[in-house]
């Protein structure tokens, strides 16, 4: 936070808020968002949703693709560069 002396000599510590620091706004909004992840079982469903992902994707070309790899949603593949692609059918990876 940016201000002139007049400002900063007037709020005390705690006043301004923090980057870190919660708020009743924060705080309710990031509990509601816990219970939706807890609820809706979010994490597993992450989970499997990633390895049916990642088992579709070492299906397409292995002379293009060198290697999948990840865990739940966050996914990552190895393309070889020194192929031309032309296209990879991604309807086939339509889960």
């Amino acid at each position: 936070m940016f201000a002139n002396d007049e400002v900063m000599l007037c709020i005390q510590p705690g006043e301004h808020g923090s980057t870190y620091g919660g708020n009743p706004l924060a705080c309710k909004v990031a509990m509601a968002a816990l219970e939706v992840m807890e609820e809706e079982n979010l994490a597993k469903n992450a989970q499997e949703m990633g390895t049916i992902l990642r088992s579709e994707l070492r299906k397409l070309s292995p002379e293009v693709i060198k290697l999948v790899r990840g865990k739940g949603l966050l996914n990552a593949i190895v393309i070889d560069s020194s192929k031309h692609i032309k296209s990879v059918n991604l309807k086939a990876l339509v889960i």
